[in-house]
């Protein structure tokens, strides 16, 4: 009878010991590479800024709707934004970029894509600069290439791929 009460608890034991380990070796599975795929946004320094620059004259991009629908951004009035071609030229080599921005149901809109040191890229529309981060990245084989645009005080992001 001993024996078997000793029998019980070592098999609650070890299945409470095997429990646990289980929902460690989930969680990690889990969790583990989210730190991995995050990537703060850091502004580019000159150099990149003019080579990001480069990149975007006379390209055009369309919004990345594969997850469904998207929500317009709070700091451009919730108007989704579905295109973006930038100009064939640059204003100011290392500083400004004019382009073309077609919102759903409203004629295209002109802006520019401005950098500044320490802010790294914003977006102007009609002279009027809104708090948009830019951000440009190429995937690690160099066949896709995106732009993120990120409102700084809705903290939406909305994704752009290359026409």
């Amino acid at each position: 009878m001993k024996e078997k009460q000793e029998e019980t608890k070592a098999d609650r034991t070890r299945t409470i010991v095997l429990s646990g380990f289980a929902l460690v070796v989930l969680f990690i599975f889990a969790f583990g590479c989210y730190g991995c795929s995050y990537q703060p946004i850091t502004p580019p320094d000159p150099e990149e800024a003019i080579d990001v620059t480069s990149r975007l004259v006379g390209s055009s991009w369309t919004l990345d709707d594969a997850q469904g629908p998207q929500e317009g951004l709070e700091e451009l009035h919730n108007m989704v934004l579905s295109s973006i071609e930038f100009s064939e030229r640059q204003t100011t080599p290392d500083q400004e970029l004019s382009l073309s921005l077609q919102f759903a149901d409203v004629p295209p809109l002109s802006g520019s894509l401005i950098y500044q040191e320490e802010e790294g890229f914003s977006l102007s529309i009609e002279d009027t600069p809104y708090p948009v981060i830019v951000v440009y990245s190429q995937s690690k084989d160099g066949k896709t290439e995106t732009l993120t645009l990120k409102g700084q005080e809705s903290n939406i992001h909305c994704y752009y791929l290359k026409k």
